[in-house]
C-alpha cells in the first residue's frame, strides 16, 4: 500500500511540474520584463528554415518549451496508468524502476540547467519512486 502512494506522488510530481512549467510558460509571455522583451526581439529577428518551414527562433523555443510542458504532464499520466496497470499483474517493480530512472534523469538535467522548482519537483519524484522501490525489494523478500 505504501509503495502504492509513493508511486503515486512521483507520477504526480511530473504532473505538477510540467503542468507548472506550461503555466508559467504561457504567463511570462503575457507579461514579459524589459530584459526578456529584449531577448525576445532578437529571437523573433533570427529565420531559420527546418524541413521546409521558415520559423523564428522565439517560435522555436516557444514550441520546444511548451512541447515540454506537455510531454512532461504526459508522462506522469502515463506513469498513472502503468502503476495501475502492473498492481493488477503484480509485476509493479519495473514499473518502479522505469519512474525511478526517469526521474533520476530529469533531476540531473534539473540540477545541471533548472531552477528550483523543477529540482524539487523531481528530487520528491526520485524519493518517492526510490522508496516504492526500497518496499517493492521488501515485499518481494517477505513474501
Amino acid at each position: 500500500m505504501q509503495s502504492a502512494l509513493a508511486f503515486r506522488i512521483g507520477a504526480w510530481s511530473w504532473i505538477v511540474c510540467g503542468t507548472g512549467h506550461s503555466i508559467l510558460d504561457v504567463a511570462m509571455r503575457l507579461s514579459p520584463s524589459l530584459e526578456e522583451e529584449r531577448v525576445d526581439a532578437v529571437l523573433r529577428g533570427q529565420v531559420m528554415n527546418l524541413g521546409g518551414v521558415s520559423r523564428t527562433s522565439y517560435e522555436v523555443m516557444q514550441g520546444i518549451s511548451l512541447a515540454m510542458g506537455a510531454a512532461i504532464v504526459t508522462v506522469g499520466v502515463l506513469l498513472l496508468y502503468i502503476g495501475r496497470l502492473s498492481s493488477s499483474t503484480g509485476r509493479t517493480r519495473p514499473a518502479v524502476l522505469i519512474g525511478l530512472v526517469a526521474s533520476v534523469l530529469m533531476l540531473g538535467l534539473a540540477v545541471a540547467l533548472l531552477p528550483s522548482p523543477p529540482i524539487v519537483l523531481f528530487s520528491v519524484a526520485t524519493a518517492a519512486f526510490g522508496f516504492a522501490l526500497v518496499r517493492e525489494g521488501r515485499a518481494a523478500t517477505a513474501g
